[in-house]
């Protein structure tokens, strides 16, 4: 039983590698692709939906990304996570940094 099953999922994983190859293969040669353009209001690269109409309150690429990139939060735990080299942030004293610093003692 569990060798039948295997075997149809291997079937399975295979017609599903064709169909993705064969729609890979229709992009490159431009015939078109079965994969759709998502229409996604935070997709940069989405379709006009109103065909460029004069009117049309369509966001510009532009903004769309800066509205994602405010969107964004950034890593929090690579953020807080201390450098591994012991050197990070350390600069080499040299003459000619402190040549004209004038100390009161």
């Amino acid at each position: 039983m569990t060798k039948k099953s295997s075997s149809n999922a291997r079937v399975a994983r295979k017609s599903n590698n064709k169909k993705f190859m064969a729609a890979k293969s229709s992009i490159a040669s431009g015939k078109g692709s079965s994969f759709k353009k998502s229409k996604a209001s935070t997709n940069p690269n989405r379709p006009d939906p109103a065909g460029g109409k004069a009117g049309s309150q369509f966001r510009t690429k532009a903004t769309i990304n800066r509205l994602n990139m405010y969107k964004a939060k950034p890593d929090l735990v690579k953020l807080k996570k201390a450098p591994t080299d012991p050197n990070a942030g350390k600069i080499q004293p040299d003459r000619r940094w402190f040549g004209n610093v004038r100390v009161v003692d």
